[in-house]
């Protein structure tokens, strides 16, 4: 439970309580929402513990706590981002940070998109200096999609949304050549990530579909679309 212990540990600092309250609250209250599940099942897989040792480890530490949760979006938005500045400062955000992230954001009723758009939004030059914020978006991007079904158009469209909120969050320089570039490599970059991940190719395989292409598709669909 290094990893977990970890995160809850560094997040004790005043600031960032708030992630450590809201992440304790989803895992110990039982309270949790589907995507909330999937994100204690996975942490528990990469950690080899069971559910149940991760609540125990877990319990009490919300509920003596005032729980201030930010109402309005820009402010959700802003501790966010500070949150993924403290994950990215060794330039990888771990699965299990992501998760966690997943779940603070999920307490703030925030979904899976604007997980993604957030991540992307801030893994910019203004956050993280030089190749830093790719290589924290890629490690991001690894952990973040997954067959849906066996259903093609289902997957399709999910990939699509993801495409889409990569091009909606694509940093603007003011130059539309080089606005157009930088979607040009973000998009890329974002079928290369995929495409890295041979847990995720194989999984799509043993659905006969075929993620290469359809990554290609919504890929070059989305580019035309904005360009």
């Amino acid at each position: 439970m290094s990893i977990i212990n970890h995160f809850l540990s560094v997040v004790i600092e005043p600031q960032f309580k708030l992630a450590r309250d809201l992440t304790a609250m989803a895992i110990a209250d039982g309270k949790v929402t589907p995507e909330e599940k999937e994100a204690i099942r996975a942490i528990c897989q990469l950690e080899n513990i069971n559910e149940a040792t991760l609540m125990e480890s877990l319990q009490g530490n919300y509920e003596n706590a005032d729980v201030r949760i930010p109402k309005e979006r820009k402010e959700k938005e802003s501790y966010l981002r500070e949150l993924i500045k403290l994950i990215g400062t060794d330039k990888y955000a771990a699965p299990q940070e992501i998760y966690l992230f997943q779940i603070v954001a999920g307490r703030m009723g925030l979904n899976q998109m604007d997980v993604m758009g957030i991540f992307l939004a801030c893994t910019t030059h203004q956050y993280f200096k030089g190749d830093a914020g790719i290589a924290v978006l890629t490690s991001f991007l690894k952990n973040h999609i997954a067959p849906k079904s066996k259903n093609e158009k289902e997957n399709s469209d999910n990939i699509r949304a993801i495409y889409e909120t990569v091009a909606t969050n694509t940093e603007r320089l003011q130059d539309p050549e080089a606005d157009r570039e930088l979607l040009r490599q973000n998009l890329e970059r974002a079928t290369e990530t995929f495409m890295q991940n041979s847990i995720l190719m194989q999984e799509f395989r043993d659905l006969n579909l075929d993620l290469g292409r359809i990554l290609k598709e919504e890929e070059l669909r989305t580019f035309k679309k904005y360009y």
